[in-house]
């Protein structure tokens, strides 16, 4: 029988993964390999308090904005996370944000 790696996931579930596979996603990788068909990874993802404080807005409104559909965000769970480029891209498109003068 193959030595098996117990991993809590939490509430109360286990993954078990043979030994072998374990280790193998434990050695790094020496460079990233493409797959056809995939997409490219997100470049950066933040909570909404470091994006907040990048644009001097409120986080609050930054809840508000993705609630909306205004500004796109990632949901993991109760989690939200923002791509601060796609964020700029969907204000700027928008119209909410603006160079210049008030």
């Amino acid at each position: 029988m193959a030595d098996l790696v117990l991993i809590p996931l939490g509430g109360g579930v286990v993954l078990e993964l043979p030994r072998e596979v374990y280790e193998a996603h434990l050695r790094p990788v020496s460079a990233p390999q493409a797959v056809a068909g995939a997409t490219p990874p997100a470049t950066e993802l933040v909570t909404a308090k470091v994006l907040a404080h990048r644009l001097s807005l409120p986080v609050s409104c930054l809840y508000e904005y993705a609630r909306a559909g205004r500004i796109p965000c990632v949901r993991a769970g109760k989690h939200v996370r923002f791509s601060p480029a796609a964020v700029l891209a969907a204000l700027s498109t928008t119209g909410a944000v603006t160079d210049g003068h008030a």
